[in-house]
Protein backbone atom coordinates (compact mmCIF):
# COMPACT_ATOMS: atom_id res chain seq x y z
CA UNK A 1 0.00 0.00 0.00
CA UNK A 2 2.86 2.35 0.79
CA UNK A 3 4.21 1.83 -2.75
CA UNK A 4 0.88 3.04 -4.11
CA UNK A 5 1.28 6.27 -2.16
CA UNK A 6 4.81 6.70 -3.46
CA UNK A 7 3.80 6.13 -7.07
CA UNK A 8 0.86 8.51 -6.79
CA UNK A 9 3.16 11.10 -5.28
CA UNK A 10 5.64 10.76 -8.12
CA UNK A 11 2.90 11.12 -10.71
CA UNK A 12 1.67 14.19 -8.88
CA UNK A 13 5.12 15.76 -9.03
CA UNK A 14 5.62 14.80 -12.66
CA UNK A 15 2.34 16.42 -13.66
CA UNK A 16 3.47 19.61 -11.91
CA UNK A 17 6.75 19.85 -13.82
CA UNK A 18 5.17 19.18 -17.22
CA UNK A 19 1.68 20.60 -16.81
CA UNK A 20 2.44 24.08 -15.52
CA UNK A 21 5.18 25.06 -17.95
CA UNK A 22 2.79 26.78 -20.35
CA UNK A 23 -0.94 27.06 -20.94
CA UNK A 24 -3.29 28.54 -23.52
CA UNK A 25 -5.04 31.70 -22.37
CA UNK A 26 -8.51 32.17 -23.83
CA UNK A 27 -8.56 35.95 -24.22
CA UNK A 28 -6.71 37.76 -27.08
CA UNK A 29 -3.75 38.78 -24.93
CA UNK A 30 -1.13 38.71 -27.70
CA UNK A 31 1.71 36.58 -28.98
CA UNK A 32 4.10 37.13 -26.06
CA UNK A 33 2.16 34.59 -23.97
CA UNK A 34 3.23 31.90 -26.47
CA UNK A 35 6.49 33.21 -27.91
CA UNK A 36 9.33 35.29 -26.40
CA UNK A 37 9.71 37.03 -29.78
CA UNK A 38 6.15 38.35 -29.39
CA UNK A 39 7.17 40.89 -26.76
CA UNK A 40 6.93 44.50 -28.01
CA UNK A 41 5.60 43.18 -31.33
CA UNK A 42 3.22 46.10 -32.00
CA UNK A 43 5.78 48.84 -31.26
CA UNK A 44 3.88 50.01 -28.20
CA UNK A 45 4.27 49.34 -24.52
CA UNK A 46 1.63 47.22 -22.82
CA UNK A 47 0.74 45.76 -19.45
CA UNK A 48 -1.64 42.80 -19.32
CA UNK A 49 -3.32 41.13 -16.33
CA UNK A 50 -5.50 38.02 -16.62
CA UNK A 51 -7.32 35.77 -14.16
CA UNK A 52 -8.93 32.43 -14.93
CA UNK A 53 -10.86 29.75 -13.09
CA UNK A 54 -11.84 26.28 -14.29
CA UNK A 55 -14.62 24.21 -12.67
CA UNK A 56 -15.25 27.08 -10.27
CA UNK A 57 -17.85 25.33 -8.11
CA UNK A 58 -15.48 22.45 -7.27
CA UNK A 59 -13.33 22.59 -4.15
CA UNK A 60 -9.73 23.69 -4.83
CA UNK A 61 -10.49 24.13 -8.53
CA UNK A 62 -7.65 25.18 -10.90
CA UNK A 63 -7.14 28.91 -11.08
CA UNK A 64 -4.37 31.21 -12.15
CA UNK A 65 -3.17 34.77 -12.54
CA UNK A 66 -0.99 36.24 -15.28
CA UNK A 67 0.81 39.59 -15.26
CA UNK A 68 2.99 40.51 -18.20
CA UNK A 69 4.33 43.57 -19.93
CA UNK A 70 6.59 44.56 -22.79
CA UNK A 71 7.99 47.63 -24.49
CA UNK A 72 10.19 48.71 -27.37
CA UNK A 73 13.12 51.04 -26.72
CA UNK A 74 13.68 54.33 -28.59
CA UNK A 75 15.55 52.60 -31.43
CA UNK A 76 12.50 50.32 -32.00
CA UNK A 77 14.93 47.49 -32.87
CA UNK A 78 15.27 46.37 -29.27
CA UNK A 79 12.52 45.38 -26.89
CA UNK A 80 12.06 43.75 -23.50
CA UNK A 81 9.33 42.00 -21.61
CA UNK A 82 8.42 40.28 -18.37
CA UNK A 83 5.88 37.61 -17.51
CA UNK A 84 4.69 36.38 -14.10
CA UNK A 85 2.22 33.56 -13.51
CA UNK A 86 0.84 32.02 -10.35
CA UNK A 87 -1.33 28.91 -10.67
CA UNK A 88 -2.93 26.53 -8.18
CA UNK A 89 -4.95 23.35 -8.62
CA UNK A 90 -5.81 20.82 -5.92
CA UNK A 91 -2.78 20.58 -3.63
CA UNK A 92 -0.35 21.86 -6.29
CA UNK A 93 0.93 25.39 -6.73
CA UNK A 94 3.31 26.95 -9.23
CA UNK A 95 4.97 30.34 -9.65
CA UNK A 96 6.91 31.38 -12.75
CA UNK A 97 8.89 34.54 -13.54
CA UNK A 98 10.30 35.30 -17.00
CA UNK A 99 12.47 38.16 -18.30
CA UNK A 100 12.84 38.56 -22.07
CA UNK A 101 15.14 40.39 -24.51
CA UNK A 102 13.91 40.98 -28.08
CA UNK A 103 15.77 42.05 -31.22
CA UNK A 104 13.73 43.18 -34.25
CA UNK A 105 14.98 43.84 -37.77
CA UNK A 106 13.01 45.08 -40.84
CA UNK A 107 12.80 42.58 -43.70
CA UNK A 108 10.43 44.19 -46.24
CA UNK A 109 7.85 46.98 -46.27
CA UNK A 110 6.43 47.15 -42.72
CA UNK A 111 7.30 43.56 -41.74
CA UNK A 112 9.85 42.69 -39.10
CA UNK A 113 11.71 39.57 -38.10
CA UNK A 114 11.96 39.25 -34.31
CA UNK A 115 14.09 37.07 -32.04
CA UNK A 116 13.35 36.63 -28.34
CA UNK A 117 15.40 35.03 -25.57
CA UNK A 118 14.07 34.58 -22.03
CA UNK A 119 15.50 33.58 -18.68
CA UNK A 120 12.97 31.75 -16.50
CA UNK A 121 12.63 30.91 -12.83
CA UNK A 122 9.98 28.36 -11.83
CA UNK A 123 8.98 27.32 -8.31
CA UNK A 124 6.83 24.24 -7.70
CA UNK A 125 5.18 23.37 -4.44
CA UNK A 126 2.52 21.56 -2.44
CA UNK A 127 0.01 23.42 -0.32
CA UNK A 128 0.32 21.40 2.87
CA UNK A 129 -2.92 22.80 4.26
CA UNK A 130 -4.87 21.12 1.44
CA UNK A 131 -3.17 17.73 1.78
CA UNK A 132 -5.19 14.91 3.35
CA UNK A 133 -2.66 12.09 3.12
CA UNK A 134 -3.56 8.51 4.03
CA UNK A 135 0.08 7.88 4.80
CA UNK A 136 1.75 10.81 6.61
CA UNK A 137 5.16 9.24 5.85
CA UNK A 138 4.67 9.41 2.10
CA UNK A 139 8.08 10.49 0.66
CA UNK A 140 6.45 13.15 -1.49
CA UNK A 141 5.59 14.91 1.78
CA UNK A 142 8.50 14.02 4.05
CA UNK A 143 11.46 14.17 1.64
CA UNK A 144 10.48 16.56 -1.13
CA UNK A 145 9.81 19.50 1.14
CA UNK A 146 7.30 22.24 0.55
CA UNK A 147 8.76 23.55 -2.72
CA UNK A 148 11.37 23.09 -5.41
CA UNK A 149 12.66 25.32 -8.18
CA UNK A 150 14.64 25.39 -11.40
CA UNK A 151 16.09 27.92 -13.87
CA UNK A 152 15.64 27.55 -17.61
CA UNK A 153 15.59 29.42 -20.93
CA UNK A 154 13.08 30.01 -23.75
CA UNK A 155 13.72 31.10 -27.34
CA UNK A 156 11.39 32.22 -30.11
CA UNK A 157 11.34 33.75 -33.59
CA UNK A 158 8.49 35.50 -35.38
CA UNK A 159 7.68 37.38 -38.57
CA UNK A 160 5.08 40.11 -38.20
CA UNK A 161 3.56 43.37 -39.34
CA UNK A 162 2.06 45.40 -36.52
CA UNK A 163 -1.73 44.99 -36.24
CA UNK A 164 -1.77 42.98 -39.50
CA UNK A 165 -0.29 39.50 -39.11
CA UNK A 166 2.24 37.39 -37.30
CA UNK A 167 3.59 33.87 -37.47
CA UNK A 168 6.01 32.47 -34.93
CA UNK A 169 7.63 29.41 -33.40
CA UNK A 170 9.15 29.01 -29.94
CA UNK A 171 10.77 26.39 -27.73
CA UNK A 172 10.37 26.48 -23.95
CA UNK A 173 12.52 24.77 -21.30
CA UNK A 174 15.50 24.63 -23.64
CA UNK A 175 17.89 23.49 -20.91
CA UNK A 176 15.56 20.79 -19.58
CA UNK A 177 16.66 21.43 -16.02
CA UNK A 178 15.91 19.27 -13.01
CA UNK A 179 14.14 20.89 -10.11
CA UNK A 180 15.67 21.04 -6.66
CA UNK A 181 12.65 18.99 -5.58
CA UNK A 182 14.51 15.66 -5.61
CA UNK A 183 13.42 12.21 -4.49
CA UNK A 184 15.61 9.06 -4.35
CA UNK A 185 15.56 7.16 -7.64
CA UNK A 186 13.41 9.74 -9.43
CA UNK A 187 14.45 12.34 -11.99
CA UNK A 188 12.02 15.24 -12.24
CA UNK A 189 12.97 17.19 -15.32
CA UNK A 190 11.12 19.83 -17.30
CA UNK A 191 10.06 18.67 -20.78
CA UNK A 192 10.72 20.90 -23.77
CA UNK A 193 7.60 22.62 -25.08
CA UNK A 194 7.20 23.62 -28.74
CA UNK A 195 4.78 26.44 -29.56
CA UNK A 196 3.47 27.51 -32.99
CA UNK A 197 1.27 30.61 -33.22
CA UNK A 198 -0.15 32.96 -35.82
CA UNK A 199 -2.62 35.78 -36.47
CA UNK A 200 -4.14 37.56 -39.46
CA UNK A 201 -6.27 40.70 -39.32
CA UNK A 202 -8.63 41.63 -42.20
CA UNK A 203 -10.02 45.16 -42.55
CA UNK A 204 -13.80 45.42 -42.98
CA UNK A 205 -16.56 48.05 -43.26
CA UNK A 206 -14.31 50.64 -44.94
CA UNK A 207 -11.85 50.42 -42.07
CA UNK A 208 -14.43 50.70 -39.29
CA UNK A 209 -14.15 47.01 -38.46
CA UNK A 210 -11.52 44.29 -38.29
CA UNK A 211 -11.78 40.51 -38.39
CA UNK A 212 -8.91 39.01 -36.41
CA UNK A 213 -8.19 35.27 -36.57
CA UNK A 214 -5.60 33.67 -34.28
CA UNK A 215 -4.31 30.17 -33.71
CA UNK A 216 -1.83 28.46 -31.42
CA UNK A 217 -0.68 24.88 -31.00
CA UNK A 218 1.62 23.38 -28.36
CA UNK A 219 3.16 19.99 -27.72
CA UNK A 220 5.82 18.55 -25.41
CA UNK A 221 8.95 16.83 -26.65
CA UNK A 222 9.83 14.08 -25.97
CA UNK A 223 6.60 12.26 -25.18
CA UNK A 224 5.39 8.68 -25.48
CA UNK A 225 2.32 9.67 -27.49
CA UNK A 226 1.92 12.86 -29.48
CA UNK A 227 -0.63 15.16 -27.86
CA UNK A 228 -1.41 18.62 -29.21
CA UNK A 229 -2.97 21.44 -27.19
CA UNK A 230 -4.52 23.96 -29.55
CA UNK A 231 -6.73 27.03 -29.73
CA UNK A 232 -8.37 28.85 -32.66
CA UNK A 233 -10.30 32.11 -32.23
CA UNK A 234 -11.95 34.73 -34.41
CA UNK A 235 -13.20 38.08 -33.19
CA UNK A 236 -14.89 41.02 -34.90
CA UNK A 237 -13.58 44.39 -33.67
CA UNK A 238 -15.77 47.48 -34.13
CA UNK A 239 -13.94 50.84 -34.45
CA UNK A 240 -11.70 49.90 -31.54
CA UNK A 241 -14.71 50.29 -29.25
CA UNK A 242 -15.69 46.66 -28.60
CA UNK A 243 -15.33 43.11 -29.90
CA UNK A 244 -17.26 39.87 -30.04
CA UNK A 245 -15.93 36.50 -31.09
CA UNK A 246 -15.80 32.74 -30.74
CA UNK A 247 -13.26 29.97 -30.81
CA UNK A 248 -12.48 26.34 -30.21
CA UNK A 249 -9.90 24.65 -28.02
CA UNK A 250 -9.51 21.10 -26.74
CA UNK A 251 -13.05 19.86 -25.85
CA UNK A 252 -14.35 23.40 -25.47
CA UNK A 253 -16.13 26.10 -27.50
CA UNK A 254 -15.25 29.67 -26.48
CA UNK A 255 -17.14 32.94 -26.49
CA UNK A 256 -15.24 36.24 -26.45
CA UNK A 257 -16.49 39.66 -25.39
CA UNK A 258 -14.51 42.85 -24.92
CA UNK A 259 -14.60 46.62 -24.56
CA UNK A 260 -12.08 49.38 -25.32
CA UNK A 261 -11.93 52.45 -23.08
CA UNK A 262 -9.30 54.68 -24.71
CA UNK A 263 -6.02 52.79 -24.10
CA UNK A 264 -7.58 50.24 -21.74
CA UNK A 265 -9.06 46.93 -22.90
CA UNK A 266 -11.39 44.78 -20.77
CA UNK A 267 -12.21 41.26 -21.93
CA UNK A 268 -14.10 38.13 -20.93
CA UNK A 269 -13.81 34.58 -22.29
CA UNK A 270 -16.07 31.68 -21.34
CA UNK A 271 -15.75 28.01 -22.23
CA UNK A 272 -18.61 25.65 -23.13
CA UNK A 273 -17.71 21.98 -22.80
CA UNK A 274 -18.32 19.72 -25.81
CA UNK A 275 -17.75 16.04 -26.57
CA UNK A 276 -17.06 13.35 -23.99
CA UNK A 277 -15.99 15.90 -21.36
CA UNK A 278 -19.62 17.00 -20.89
CA UNK A 279 -20.59 13.62 -19.41
CA UNK A 280 -18.43 14.06 -16.31
CA UNK A 281 -17.95 17.78 -15.82
CA UNK A 282 -19.73 21.14 -16.05
CA UNK A 283 -21.33 22.41 -19.25
CA UNK A 284 -19.78 25.89 -18.74
CA UNK A 285 -16.50 25.03 -17.03
CA UNK A 286 -14.20 27.97 -17.70
CA UNK A 287 -14.22 31.71 -17.06
CA UNK A 288 -11.46 34.22 -17.73
CA UNK A 289 -11.10 37.98 -17.31
CA UNK A 290 -8.31 40.25 -18.55
CA UNK A 291 -7.19 43.87 -18.59
CA UNK A 292 -4.73 45.41 -21.06
CA UNK A 293 -3.21 48.88 -20.94
CA UNK A 294 -1.39 50.34 -23.96
CA UNK A 295 1.52 52.72 -23.36
CA UNK A 296 3.24 55.03 -25.87
CA UNK A 297 6.80 54.03 -25.01
CA UNK A 298 8.46 53.49 -28.42
CA UNK A 299 9.62 56.11 -30.91
CA UNK A 300 6.96 55.14 -33.51
CA UNK A 301 4.08 55.08 -31.02
CA UNK A 302 5.03 58.48 -29.62
CA UNK A 303 5.11 59.90 -33.16
CA UNK A 304 1.65 58.48 -33.93
CA UNK A 305 0.25 59.75 -30.63
CA UNK A 306 1.45 63.31 -31.31
CA UNK A 307 -0.33 63.45 -34.68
Amino acid sequence: MKNIYIISGLLLLLSTVNGYSQRIWSNPIGQYAYNPAGAAMNDIGEVVASYYNTYASANNSPQGFLLMGSTSFPSDKIGAGFRLTNETGGVLKNTMAEATFVYKTPVWRDSKLSFGLSGVYTQLGIDQEKVNAKDPEDPILTQAGKAGYYFDANFGVSLNEANKYYIGAACYNLLGQQTSWLLPGFTNQASRLVSLSGMYCLSLLNGDGKLETTGVGMFYEPQDKFSLTYDFSTRLIFKKSCWIGAGYTNNMVKILLGLYIQDLSIGYAGGIGVGDITSYTYAFPKHELFLRMELNTSKSSKTNASR
